[in-house]
């Protein structure tokens, strides 16, 4: 007699799971029957994430079973027919972390190529890539209802290289649907979307499960579609099934401590800001605007920034923002063709690459996959003192020893000696915040840093900042799509839309 029932889709009974080494689930029980979607929430970002992976098979089951009766007839078929095959070929997942590929199906991007138009064209545009997508089996999904879902048509001839997060999220969606999947997973999706499209993205979700399509997604409480009925917990290796959304918002809220945030010691790591007598703005721009190609990403900007401001920076996926960031940080070529004055002097007056960095720190949300595969977390704050992506130089015993203080204040002591690339989300976020904090900037220009973070570490990296601004007094950028995640220190906001200022205030 089978194990599972007539209607079930996925079971885990009492499992124990692995994954390096290391216990992450004990007495795990989950069952998902034929036409359910899951929504799975928990305090901690790195057991929701993975949670997932071990749906998808990527941890190791050590006592218990998993058995997931919706591929079973579809692996009979297979092997009937002498083809190779695994559940994994009905499963989609979305995690937060992405890579590219350029022409030669190499990921050997460096940061700065997404501003150079010459070298951005060995990447795709997103319709050429779209056309390449292949998909293994059958099904409703096809290229054109994808595009039209997820709304792709509008960028198809940009370069991958080029999108904005929520731009490149949308696509690796879409991609992912055209492989029909009975289970579609999803890490955080709504990560990076601006407010437009977050607000749709539950018609999306509904459009998906309406084909059959059955969706397993990691959220947060404010976050839950209204078309997912079925809600779980997973904290403290054990998950619990059936949670009203009144009872996550309290279990979530309940596992936010902002007290213990008060006990961090950063005060011998941070100095105040030298203000230079004869800079009087750290950043003046006048009638700036940036074309690659007919695409005009920023049109007649006129923007000033003081010493000490902190301000908001708005716009929908695509509005100009990463552009924006992009002059000031000193990572595209095209503002040496603008009226552009960082610290008091112009841009092209015969300033080297490394004299407009070093007043500047810089945290994206996806900063960390240009660094190359082979460097440790502390390299990578040490870094921070010659602004390159990874460490290249001979460090002295100061240096080193300030990269030792800024990890244990952020506590990543234990993460010193892993690869970047090897911990979780919300530690490569506070390893890059090191970094850029490590040099005392006279401006911090922070691009959707804190997102994909689960709440307490959202919480904590606002805290930090509003702390870092109070105790220095340096300039502040901050880009969100989130008002949640705004540091209480903002002071004035600009919006951009289609690469226009549309509102410029004190907030």
């Amino acid at each position: 007699m089978d194990q599972y029932q007539q209607d079930d889709f996925l079971v885990i009974e009492n499992a124990t799971v692995h994954h390096f080494g290391k216990t992450l689930f004990q007495e795990l029980n989950f069952r998902v029957k034929k036409g359910e979607s899951w929504a799975v929430l928990g305090a901690s970002g790195k057991e929701r994430t993975a949670f997932l992976e071990t749906l998808l098979g990527r941890t190791s089951l050590v006592e218990g079973r998993i058995d997931r009766p919706f591929a079973h007839a579809y692996k009979e078929e297979q092997r009937k027919r002498g083809q190779v095959n695994s559940f994994r070929d009905l499963i989609a997942f979305i995690s937060q972390k992405y890579t590219f590929k350029n022409k030669s199906n190499q990921q050997n991007f460096y940061y700065q190529q997404r501003f150079n138009s010459s070298e951005s064209e060995d990447t795709e545009t997103v319709g050429a890539y779209l056309a390449g997508v292949e998909s293994r089996r059958d099904g409703y999904w096809d290229l054109d209802k994808v595009i039209r879902l997820f709304d792709l048509d509008q960028f198809a001839n940009k370069s991958l290289i080029k999108l904005s997060n929520g731009e490149t999220r949308r696509l690796a969606m879409a991609v992912a649907l055209t492989k029909n999947p009975k289970l579609f997973l999803m890490d955080m999706p709504l990560t990076g979307l601006d407010v437009q499209t977050r607000e749709r993205f539950d018609e999306v979700l509904q459009a998906i499960m309406d084909s059959g399509v059955q969706v397993i997604l990691s959220t947060t409480a404010r976050e839950i579609p209204a078309s997912i009925q079925h809600h779980a917990w997973i904290g403290e290796g054990k998950l619990r099934q059936n949670h009203s959304r009144d009872e996550l918002l309290r279990l979530e809220a309940a596992h936010m401590h902002p007290q213990e945030l008060k006990d961090i010691n950063f005060q011998r790591l941070l100095n105040k800001v030298n203000r230079d007598a004869g800079s009087s703005s750290v950043i003046q721009m006048k009638d700036v605007s940036i074309r690659y190609g007919t695409n005009l990403l920023l049109d007649k900007v006129n923007w000033q920034v003081l010493p000490g401001e902190k301000w908001l920076i708005k716009g929908h996926n695509g509005a100009g923002k990463s552009t924006l960031i992009s002059l000031i940080i000193g990572e595209n070529p095209q503002s040496y063709a603008n009226d552009i004055t960082l610290f008091g002097r112009r841009r092209g007056t015969g300033e080297s690459i490394w004299e407009v960095k070093k007043p500047t720190g810089f945290v994206s949300s996806d900063l960390a996959r240009f660094f190359p595969p082979n460097q440790t977390c502390k390299k990578v704050v040490l870094s921070g003192f010659f602004d390159t992506m990874g460490l290249f130089k001979k460090t002295n015993s100061e240096q080193e020893a300030l990269a030792d203080q800024w990890l244990k204040a952020l506590k990543l002591s234990h993460a010193e000696n892993l690869r970047l690339q090897q911990v979780s989300l919300e530690e490569q976020r506070f390893c890059l915040l090191a970094r850029a904090m490590i040099k005392s900037p006279k401006l911090l220009v922070l691009d959707e840093a804190s997102q994909g973070m689960d709440e307490q570490q959202r919480l904590r990296f606002k805290w930090l900042i509003d702390f870092f601004c109070r105790q220095t007094g340096m300039s502040l950028l901050f880009v969100s799509h989130y008002s949640e995640d705004i540091p209480d220190c903002i002071d004035h906001q600009i919006e951009l839309t289609q690469g226009r200022i549309t509102k410029n205030t004190r907030k």
